[in-house]
């Protein structure tokens, strides 16, 4: 007993010391280190390390061309370009690659479609049932073409293109017809399944190190996409490259190095308008770096790791790359560059919810004025009614309808114009370069869907913030507008008088002077109502109603001439104002003994007659100016604060939902309608705004839930309540965390 129990012992320690030996060297600088590292959304994983079985033996496999026809379990294939035989080792040399095709294992026959849900999560040939291999040699068969194919058959053929082009490619060299070959057969796949984003991802990596292996000498191919973070290694030679050289890094090549970049990432504004992003972002770059950023060369090597498909290409493979440095960590010029992509992306931030949002239409009036005012001159119909804006006021300010304003924007007139609507035509004119009056941000007043506004040349420009006297004048402009139309006959006078309390004006800038005078020019044109009045009018003190009558009597009085009608008018504004409608005749005497004698015609045909000035000393009288003077000197300012309200229209009310009224007590009542599950899933996404596809395995698998149904489920009752996704797919994965925010605020 004493002698078998010894013997174990040796062997125990026999199989420790054979197993603690090294064999494997570490990677010489400048290498490439392959390694697998694949997203879970390719049935794939970094921590995969493969079972030990016994070493392969048999007739060892070779390559098989391109157009080298075999028959394989009753299939023809003739396309070639795949691994045949009994043994080929993976890297570790413990089991035959995954690639490799052996011709005596059983294939039952079957679709390129089928047998998907028996597939492994990381395939192997010889370990997949016979009902996959029979699907997988049927779509070989067919010139691997098949549209609907499941995805594990391309990637199980991708993994003998990796070990053909990495491995032989790299130990005994292949021609480079052969290496062009694989090229052509793997962007031809790429066309046909690149709608999958693992497939996608991998298959671009690939194009990109092959030509950091093999044509890193050469421009880079039309064909790449350093967009992807799949191609972030390959893409650092590029940069690498530039810099060396001293060249300026240009717009493009910033904007992807900071895309790439572990520690920058793009917002969910720049990821959902990702067109109008690059061209906000290209104009800018160029307009603050020119050609661009110089950078210099850093010591620090560059080192470069090939994220296989594969899961048997492990290990370190010697693949030899340029000695370059990497310009790729350095953190200075990715902040330059992320400022700029952060501005860019605040710019964008209105236009995108406004796209996130459910049924709404990118090439609206509506989001058209959410754009950028750089981009919004490149949208077709803006360019069209630019020109036709032009027309318009081209001599100076122009009276347009409101249904042909919304024509020159591809658009029907609504029925109703809400505040918001009359905001966004306000924006979009405004952008465009032209003023649009009545502008409902700053006169107070909504266009009528009947009726015209004024284009004027110039707008408000950018942050336009009118001031108290804005206001006020404004106001005094809109009554003495309504007193002008009294007698349908739009005098020189009248409007002389009014121009001149803009343009006399000093505390105005020059800006709201033009604002002014474009609201005037439609005041004047427009119908105007006394509907737009408050009620609040009756309870303002006797010198502040006293103050309003004398402006709408110097107007009334600007042509030397006093008609019935305007005093009819003038009586009803007075009474209006709690004024006793006698006082007209007072303030009209008071006006004229100041001023020339005043013409006040009868209500019949007879001849006008003169209302002459007191004789002796002249009555002390009032004038338009000294009026204006008077209120601004005022110690309560009460009638500058009166003038800016009395027009301003009621705000709009706003529906309550019966949910947002019971949100309001506390209770989030939008979260309430998620079962407990995807609560706790919606708790964790929203902790971070990118996740890993393994992450988000890991913790679906926690709690019971599937990975893409769950993306679904909370996808779906974000948009029935509150119009949007929150979970943008991919790889990583994104959340609108504002959305968040909005959901739970409830």
């Amino acid at each position: 007993m004493e002698i078998l129990v010894g013997l174990v012992i040796v062997y125990v320690i026999y199989r420790m010391a054979k197993g603690g030996k090294k064999s494997k060297k570490p990677p010489q600088i400048p290498e490439v280190t392959l390694r697998v590292e694949v997203s879970s959304s390719g049935g794939r994983s970094s921590n995969y390390e493969g079972g030990r079985r016994s070493r392969p033996s048999g007739k060892p496999a070779r390559w098989v061309g391109l157009g080298e026809a075999m028959n394989i379990q009753g299939h023809s294939i003739s396309s070639g370009l795949f691994y045949l035989g009994d043994s080929l080792p993976d890297s570790y040399g413990y089991s035959n690659d995954a690639c490799l095709i052996n011709p005596k294992l059983k294939a039952l026959p079957r679709e390129p479609w089928q047998g998907g849900d028996e597939m492994g999560y990381w395939p192997q040939y010889s370990e997949i049932s016979p009902k996959c291999r029979g699907a997988y040699l049927s779509w070989l068969a067919g010139g691997r073409s098949e549209p609907e194919a499941y995805i594990g058959y391309v990637f199980l053929f991708f993994y003998g293109l990796e070990r053909r082009l990495f491995i032989d490619g790299q130990k005994a060299g292949i021609s480079d017809q052969e290496r062009l070959e694989v090229v052509n057969e793997v962007r031809r796949l790429l066309s046909l399944y690149g709608d999958n984003r693992s497939f996608k991802g991998y298959a671009s990596n690939f194009l990109a190190m092959e030509w950091v292996l093999y044509q890193s000498d050469k421009p880079v191919p039309e064909y790449m996409d350093f967009s992807d973070r799949y191609c972030s290694e390959p893409f650092q030679v590029v940069l690498a490259k530039q810099v060396v050289e001293q060249k300026p890094v240009p717009a493009e090549m910033a904007l992807q190095w900071m895309m790439l970049h572990p520690e920058f990432g793009l917002r969910t504004p720049a990821r959902r308008c990702a067109e109008e992003f690059r061209t906000l972002f290209l104009n800018q770059y160029a307009e603050k770096y020119g050609e661009g950023l110089i950078v210099k060369p850093n010591k620090t090597p560059l080192r470069l790791e090939y994220r296989a498909a594969s899961s048997s290409l492990r290990g370190d493979l010697n693949l030899k790359v340029p000695e370059l440095p990497n310009p790729f960590i350095l953190k200075a010029p990715v902040n330059k560059i992320s400022a700029i992509a952060e501005e860019c992306t605040d710019k964008l931030e209105a236009y995108s919810r406004f796209l996130g949002r459910k049924g709404n239409d990118p090439t609206s009036l509506a989001a058209l004025a959410l754009l950028p005012k750089e981009l919004i001159g490149k949208s077709s119909n803006a360019q069209q009614a630019t020109g036709n804006l032009a027309k318009i006021c081209e001599h100076g300010p122009g009276l347009i309808s409101v249904e042909t304003l919304y024509g020159y924007f591809g658009e029907a007139l609504p029925a109703k114009l809400s505040k918001k609507d009359s905001e966004n035509l306000s924006a979009l004119v405004e952008a465009m370069g032209f003023g649009l009056a009545p502008d409902v941000r700053f006169h107070g007043i909504k266009p009528n869907p009947d009726g015209r506004v004024v284009i004027s040349r110039k707008g408000h420009g950018i942050d336009f913030r009118p001031s108290k006297e804005f206001r006020t004048v404004g106001s005094i402009l809109r009554l003495g507008a309504m007193v002008s139309q009294i007698d349908d006959d739009l005098s020189p006078a009248e409007e002389g008088v009014l121009t001149s309390l803009v343009k006399d004006n000093r505390e105005l800038t020059n800006i709201e002077k033009d604002s002014l005078l474009a609201f005037l020019y439609w005041s004047l044109r427009t119908p105007q109502g006394v509907a737009g009045l408050k009620q609040g009018l009756a309870e303002l003190s006797k010198e502040e109603k006293t103050a309003i009558s004398h402006i709408l009597v110097t107007v009334a009085h600007a042509d030397g001439r006093i008609d019935p009608k305007e005093v009819k008018q003038l009586e009803k504004l007075y009474t209006t104002l709690g004024l006793d409608k006698k006082q007209v005749t007072n303030d009209l005497h008071s006006l004229a003994a100041a001023n020339e004698p005043v013409t006040v015609s009868r209500r019949d045909d007879e001849a006008s007659f003169s209302i002459p000035g007191s004789p002796g000393k002249p009555a002390p009288g009032f004038q338009l100016n000294e009026e204006l003077i008077r209120i601004r000197e005022a110690e309560t300012h009460q009638v500058r604060g009166v003038l800016e309200s009395i027009f301003t229209e009621p705000e709009e009310e706003e529906i309550v939902t019966e949910a947002s009224s019971v949100g309001a007590v506390g209770e989030n009542t939008l979260l309430n309608s998620l079962d407990e599950a995807h609560q706790d899933l919606f708790h964790q996404l929203i902790g971070q705004e990118t996740w890993e596809r393994s992450k988000l395995h890991e913790m679906c698998e926690k709690l019971g839930l599937m990975v893409d149904g769950a993306m679904e489920v909370i996808n779906e009752w974000a948009f029935e309540n509150v119009n949007a996704p929150l979970i943008e797919d991919g790889e990583p994965v994104y959340i609108d965390l504002e959305l968040a925010k909005e959901i739970s605020n409830g």
